[in-house]
């Protein structure tokens, strides 16, 4: 038996191709919008805040013990996404961030400048902080509020809304409690402020004392109803790992230390201190030998280039070649050499310019901050591998390269 609909149908005898189907899905009370399957492209732009790590528009989470670093994390993701810089090596896109500091603003003021110390910062950053708790719980208290405050610093700034930091969620519950389903009302409230400014809200939350535990604290709402969540762990050495991902695979996102950075002096004339994140690729704590200390301190480009050689070396069976003398290589540590030129090009086309600005100018692009010139990035090779061979990591001798895997005495 053919189906036919109840009443008069509006979509009834109009082609996929006919043009009045979006019109008329906006213009009509009750309808909705509709979209044909069959002319659905795949979206391919503008789903990543940080790439891979924060969507552009959406919630995500970081969490974690006291003194695990969380919120020194969000202090520096916060800042890299003001200034458009690189996160980690991952591209990122520039707007105006704000902060809001609801618990601990004395110290989230002095990380601020504490970043600004330890990068050289003097000029503006789109950022504004709010240094006081609000009610993030009934829709009805401060959302509009903020939402006011968020348009005044796109104001002050000329730029689109793109991070709001929430810091902490527990100072921002108002009168909801944290083991209910208050926590979705919660999750909706933000949600909203994501979808007004097409932006990414962030939510700074405690682990449960528990220290087995994995999960965020409170209902399992929370993280059902966010798209990303980062759960930070404390130690000499802190590790960041992304617990959940909508868009793309759970990872380790990040190993580091905090590096203190002295401010001035308190009354009684002691020095006054917070930290800043220092990246960090294997952890420092007892039992990891000098070689590998050393690779961690390297900076990301000659990082990066290091990296480069190890995955070329696991890659090629190059043997030593018997014409390299025994006073330049330890045959009894070193197995493998690779040939300079295919490293050099491997590190080049990992990254395009191993040459990433400092400070990105406020009328620059991300993508004007990446030269994709290859004498640009042979340059900036040559750089990094003079710190290599600097630091004893590396050794080179006419076209041939290899992992020392000692320092020298």
């Amino acid at each position: 038996m053919a189906h036919r609909p109840l009443e008069a149908d509006p979509w009834d005898g109009m082609s996929p191709d006919d043009e009045r189907g979006p019109a008329l899905s906006r213009r009509s009370p009750g309808l909705l919008q509709v979209e044909w399957a069959e002319e659905i492209e795949p979206h391919l732009n503008s789903l990543w805040l940080i790439k891979k790590t924060l969507p552009q528009q959406g919630l995500a989470l970081i969490y974690g013990h006291p003194g695990s670093g969380k919120s020194f994390l969000a202090i520096d993701l916060a800042m890299h996404v003001a200034l458009g810089w690189d996160w980690n090596g991952l591209r990122t896109r520039r707007g105006v961030v704000v902060y809001v500091g609801a618990e601990g603003q004395k110290g989230l003021r002095n990380r601020i400048v504490a970043f600004k110390r330890h990068h050289g910062i003097s000029g503006p950053i789109p950022l504004a902080l709010i240094p006081t708790p609000i009610d993030l719980y009934n829709s009805a208290a401060d959302r509009a509020a903020l939402s006011n405050a968020v348009r005044a610093a796109a104001t002050r700034y000329g730029d689109a809304p793109a991070l709001i930091v929430v810091d902490t969620l527990s100072k921002t519950l108002g009168a909801g409690k944290e083991n209910t389903d208050d926590l979705a009302v919660y999750v909706a409230n933000c949600g909203a402020l994501a979808a007004e400014f097409e932006c990414c809200v962030l939510p700074v939350h405690h682990r449960p004392k528990d220290a087995e535990s994995t999960e965020p604290r409170g209902h399992g709402s929370l993280k059902g109803g966010v798209d990303t969540v980062v759960l930070v762990e404390a130690g000499k050495t802190k590790r960041a790992r992304i617990t959940k991902q909508k868009d793309d695979e759970e990872r380790e996102l990040l190993m580091f230390n905090l590096q203190p950075i002295e401010l001035g002096n308190d009354d009684d004339g002691d020095p006054v201190t917070s930290c800043v994140i220092v990246p960090t690729f294997v952890a420092t704590d007892e039992g990891v030998s000098e070689f590998d200390r050393k690779v961690a301190r390297l900076p990301a480009g000659p990082h990066l280039v290091y990296s480069q050689l190890t995955e070329l070396l696991e890659q090629a069976e190059v043997a030593i070649p018997s014409g390299i003398p025994d006073d330049e290589i330890n045959r009894g540590r070193v197995g493998k050499v690779a040939d300079l030129a295919a490293w050099r090009d491997k590190a080049i086309a990992a990254s395009g310019t191993l040459d990433v600005p400092a400070i990105v100018p406020a009328n620059a692009t991300s993508g004007t901050c990446r030269d994709k010139n290859r004498d640009t990035a042979k340059k900036a090779f040559n750089r990094a591998l003079i710190r290599l061979r600097n630091d004893g990591i590396v050794r080179v001798w006419e076209q041939w390269a290899w992992i020392t895997y000692e320092l020298p005495s």
